[in-house]
């Protein structure tokens, strides 16, 4: 990611911030009025999953989470030359579950891969490592260019003919995206994966983030905009399900949190991606899909945190934010945490010098608390391991140091989970 995208991450993210804290106040002080009173009982996170909970989810992850363990899912730069014998061997040995894997990265507009292409490759590198491998998507397919960015619009042709983005398939940009969906749900299903990744992230034009900005674009109503993006979640969901029916969605955000991200003349909007999720939501619901979804927290956690107490509070602040949409799609949506690391303060550079400078964890071994607080509040978290943060994942000259601290906060949340 360059440092443009993580710096909108992280301009994105201070709003979504401030809006939870207006939300906390309201769903959390009653609740707060309740736990008073109310008798001391074993925390959520220690109380098992019912019976339809664990079928909604695939069969690895559920079975992880009913021995009492989590699941950890390593992010990261990778593409087919990453997996050789040697950085699949490195990997193999870290406390990760599984990795997502991208087969065309977010600006790729080249042919799409098919099914089985991608499952020969997966097989392929199944013989050298027992973690899962996710297929990892971009929605950024379907994206058109933003006007002021002259020189993406030279470099890729194929987003210039898009208008907004493709909702009604017009440049035939959502017909590539949705066979690549469709595509990426029957290899992870046929080479035992529990899923797919999924990245909702504009990163042609981030403007459009903004749902009226986005109706501009497309000559529509806001309404009209919002009902596109829903209909394109539905399809998502349908073809999902058609390949793989119990399949996990791990969405690395879905801006589900914040309903008023924008308001615009008095009318709230969520950001446009949360739209395609609550379409998928809506579909699972009225289609009865066994698929789960999970709402990544890249952008209501963010990567990095000044502190432990400040996590704690976006951790808080997030659960009341999402709290209606976690009861109106119960059962089919759930939070997952994410986090991201570091060697030690000089290993810092350009986007996690800017945003996790702040932290008052210097080292990765100080970041050990923080990991071990996602992971008795989520049962689903991702790491972000980056090269800003000098944390490569399949290389054996770094990834050793990050995996000891992350095999030890595993180790003890396991041993005592409501430590």
């Amino acid at each position: 990611m360059t440092y443009a995208q993580q710096t909108h991450r992280v301009i994105r993210t201070r709003e979504c911030f401030f809006s939870l804290l207006l939300l906390a106040a309201f769903y959390l002080l009653p609740w707060l009025a309740a736990v008073a009173k109310a008798p001391r009982s074993k925390s959520s996170f220690e109380q098992k999953p019912s019976t339809s909970e664990r079928q909604s989810v695939s069969s690895k992850i559920g079975a992880a989470y009913s021995s009492g363990d989590h699941y950890l899912l390593l992010v990261t730069s990778v593409n087919a030359s990453t997996f050789t014998p040697e950085s699949l061997a490195q990997f193999n040995r870290s406390a990760y579950e599984g990795v997502a894997v991208p087969f065309l990265n977010a600006y790729d507009t080249g042919p799409i891969p098919t099914a089985a292409s991608m499952e020969a490759s997966l097989t392929e590198w199944k013989k050298a490592t027992k973690k899962d491998l996710w297929p990892w998507v971009y929605f950024n397919r379907m994206m058109g260019q933003d006007p002021a960015r002259k020189e993406q619009i030279a470099k890729y042709p194929y987003f210039a003919r898009i208008q907004g983005a493709d909702l009604e398939d017009k440049a035939g940009a959502q017909k590539d995206f949705l066979q690549y969906w469709q595509n990426s749900f029957r290899a992870a299903k046929n080479t035992q994966a529990p899923g797919v990744v999924a990245d909702l992230e504009f990163y042609n034009y981030y403007p459009e983030y903004n749902p009226t900005i986005l109706a501009k674009e497309l000559s529509k109503s806001p309404q009209q905009t919002i009902d596109l993006l829903r209909q394109v979640g539905a399809r998502m969901a349908d073809l999902a399900a058609a390949e793989f029916q119990n399949a996990t969605i791990w969405f690395l955000f879905t801006d589900l949190g914040n309903p008023s991200w924008k308001v615009v003349e008095g009318q709230p909007y969520y950001a446009s991606p949360a739209y395609i999720v609550q379409g998928m939501l809506d579909e699972i619901q009225k289609a009865h899909l066994s698929l789960k979804i999970l709402s990544g927290g890249e952008v209501s956690l963010a990567y990095c945190s000044t502190s432990l107490e400040q996590l704690k509070m976006k951790i808080s602040h997030r659960a009341a934010g999402f709290a209606p949409q976690i009861q109106k799609y119960a059962g089919a949506l759930e939070l997952a945490g994410t986090i991201t690391l570091w060697n030690e303060p000089a290993g810092k550079t350009g986007w996690m010098r800017q945003s996790c400078g702040g932290s008052d964890a210097g080292t990765v071994e100080e970041l050990q608390p923080y990991l071990e607080l996602l992971l008795k509040s989520y049962r689903y978290n991702w790491i972000y391991a980056s090269g800003a943060g000098n944390y490569l994942a399949f290389k054996a000259e770094s990834a050793p140091r990050f995996d000891t601290v992350i095999g030890k906060a595993k180790a003890r949340v396991a041993s005592d989970p409501a430590r």
